[in-house]
């Protein structure tokens, strides 16, 4: 059988070097070839990280939309219980000075906020928005207006 049906039929070369020298019996191709991975996270740690909510770089006060994606160095942050929590560093895009980093939060089952940016907090108001309320599903009085509430709070 010729060389190149041998590499059709497996799918890959394997170099004569590799079965002359014996290093098949100790080590894998990839090993003798001192390939350091397939992908860029086994090379370099470096994973695509979609922003979980919206956030202001600390440096530029640059507005960082929920959904950006990032190229992130993974590491790993330490346990809780049993589940890794795992941080991830990345550079903001609007100014390329100030580095995110984002660490999983098992215990509250979100993601925290660490460094380089900080969350954009949204508040909801039914007055304002000119909406009827809050569905009370849990007591069954349907929908609760936002003066009923505020009487029921106080």
């Amino acid at each position: 059988m010729s060389s190149l049906s041998a590499t059709q039929a497996d799918g890959y070369y394997i170099p004569p070097s590799y079965i002359e020298s014996g290093a098949y019996k100790k080590q894998s191709i990839n090993q003798y070839a001192k390939s350091k991975g397939h992908n860029q996270y086994l090379q370099r740690s470096v994973v695509r990280f979609e922003l979980p909510y919206d956030g202001f770089c600390t440096k530029c006060n640059g507005h960082v939309g929920k959904g950006t994606r990032f190229n992130a160095h993974k590491k790993d942050g330490g346990f809780y219980l049993s589940s890794k929590i795992h941080e991830f560093e990345m550079k903001c895009r609007l100014c390329a000075e100030c580095h995110f980093v984002i660490r999983t939060n098992p215990k509250g089952r979100c993601f925290d906020y660490v460094k380089g940016i900080k969350k954009k907090v949204e508040e909801f108001d039914t007055v304002e928005a000119g909406t009827l309320g809050v569905i009370d599903t849990e007591l069954g009085n349907g929908i609760i207006s936002s003066s009923d509430a505020a009487a029921a709070a106080a």
